[in-house]
C-alpha cells in the first residue's frame, strides 16, 4: 500500500497498518501450497499476536495454531480456538498448573517435551488431576535452544509413551536459525539436512512400534523446502502473514527475490522536527521499531532512509540521498519494519485498511503474553 490522504487523516502515528486483502492473499497462498504438498498448516501466533488473524488462518484451513507460551495458549482457548500446540517446554509448577487448567478446557492441547525429568513432572501432575496430555518430542536441529539430539529422541519418545498419563503424538523440529540464510541454495541445503534427519527419527519410531502421527516444524523461510521432505506432516510458519524487511532481503527459489508473500503490514511515522539540513526527526524510535541490523525500508518516499540514529526511545532519524529533498514537518512516511514479531509486540492494535480507507481496528490481544 501507499500512504494516502484519507488514511493519514484517520490514523495517528506511529502506527501499524494492515492491508486486509494482502493478509488474506498471504494466508490463502500458504494454505494452497501446503495442500498441494500434502502437509497441514498449524501457523505460529508469535508473529502477529492477534486472534482476529488466527481465526482467518483457521477459516482458510489451518488445523490449529502454534504458540510459544502458556499465556498465548490461554488467550487462544478463551477466544474459542482449538488444535493448539505449545512449542516450548512447560516446566515450572506454576505453569504446569496453568497448563492442566487449560487442558480441561482444551483436551486436544499439545505440548513439546525435551527431557525425561519434564516428562515425569507432567505425568505426575496429570495423574493427580486425572488428565491425559498429548506430547511431542522436541528435537534440537543445532540451534541449542531447546530440544534433544536426534540420537536421544527415540529414548525420550519411549519414556513418554510408557507414562500412564501422557500420549506420544510425534516430533517437533524447528530450525529458527536457518530461516534467514541469504541464498536459497544454502538455506535449502541446511534445512533439508536438519529435517531429513528428523524424518529419519520418525521412521525409526514407527518401525519400533511407537506412535508418531505428527512431525511438525519449519518457518516462513523454509516452508517450500521442508514441505517437500517425506515424513513432514505439518508446518508452523508465522511471518508469512505480514512479512518484513529481513525476509525481503533473502533469496527465494530459482534465484528470484523472496516475494511469494505480500508485505501486508507497514508502519506509519510522522516527521516532527526538521531543523537541520542533514536529517529530519520522526516519532518512532526504539519503542516503536525493534532495533535490528536490518534497517527499515521507507516505501512512501523514494530516496529516504530511516535509522534509529541514537535518537532514543521515542525518535528516529531520516536522511535523504543527494538530490532528494527531505520531508517537511507533519509529513507521514510509510515503511517496512525490519523484524515483524518484536515490532508488533510493541503495539496495541492494527489499523486494518482496504484501499485507502480504514475499515477496522484489530487489537493485538496477545501482546504481553510472555509467561
Amino acid at each position: 500500500m501507499r500512504v494516502t490522504e484519507p488514511m493519514k487523516l484517520s490514523i495517528d502515528t506511529p502506527a501499524l497498518v494492515l492491508d486486509r486483502q494482502k493478509l488474506r492473499d498471504n494466508i490463502q497462498t500458504m494454505q494452497a501450497y501446503a495442500e498441494q504438498m500434502g502437509v497441514a498448516v498449524r501457523p505460529h501466533i508469535k508473529t502477529h499476536k492477534c486472534t482476529h488473524i488466527a481465526r482467518l488462518q483457521r477459516e482458510h484451513g489451518a488445523i490449529g495454531i502454534s504458540a510459544a507460551k502458556v499465556s498465548e495458549a490461554e488467550a487462544l482457548v478463551k477466544a474459542g480456538m482449538d488444535g493448539i500446540l505449545i512449542t516450548s517446554p512447560v516446566v515450572t509448577e506454576h505453569k504446569i498448573a496453568r497448563l492442566l487448567s487449560l487442558l480441561q478446557r482444551a483436551p486436544d492441547l499439545l505440548v513439546v517435551v525435551d527431557c525425561v525429568a519434564n516428562a515425569c513432572q507432567l505425568n505426575d501432575a496429570c495423574r493427580q488431576a486425572n488428565l491425559t496430555l498429548t506430547c511431542l518430542v522436541d528435537i534440537d536441529p543445532g540451534v541449542h535452544r531447546t530440544g534433544v539430539s536426534y540420537a536421544e529422541a527415540q529414548g525420550l519418545a519411549r519414556t513418554i509413551h510408557n507414562h500412564t498419563h501422557l500420549n506420544l503424538a510425534g516430533l517437533q523440529c524447528y530450525a529458527g536459525n536457518l530461516q534467514h540464510i541469504a541464498t536459497f541454495e544454502a538455506r535449502q541445503e541446511a534445512s533439508t539436512k536438519a529435517m531429513t534427519q528428523t524424518a529419519s527419527v520418525r521412521r525409526q519410531l514407527l518401525e519400533s512400534g511407537l506412535p508418531c502421527p505428527i512431525l511438525t516444524g519449519t518457518g516462513t523461510g523454509t516452508f517450500d523446502i521442508d514441505s517437500a521432505i517425506d515424513g513432514i506432516t505439518e508446518i508452523q510458519p508465522g511471518s508469512y502473514t505480514v512479512m518484513d524487511q529481513e525476509y525481503a532481503n533473502i533469496e527465494g527459489c530459482d534465484q528470484q527475490p523472496f516475494n511469494r508473500f505480500h508485505h501486508a503490514m507497514t508502519q506509519l511515522v510522522t516527521v516532527i522536527s526538521a531543523n537541520h539540513d542533514t536529517h529530519v526527526t520522526v516519532d518512532a524510535g526504539l519503542k516503536a521499531l525493534y532495533i535490528d541490523p536490518t534497517q527499515p525500508r521507507i516505501i512512501s518516499h523514494p530516496g529516504l532512509s530511516y535509522d534509529w540514529g541514537g535518537f532514543g526511545d521515542e525518535h528516529g532519524k531520516v536522511t535523504a540521498t543527494p538530490g532528494v529533498p527531505l520531508p517537511g514537518v507533519g509529513e507521514v512516511l510509510e515503511l517496512i519494519v525490519p523484524h515483524c514479531d518484536p515490532t508488533i509486540n510493541l503495539f496495541d492494535r492494527f489499523y486494518v485498511v482496504e484501499g485507502n480507507q480504514v475499515v477496522d481496528i484489530w487489537p493485538i490481544d496477545l501482546r504481553g503474553c510472555s509467561q
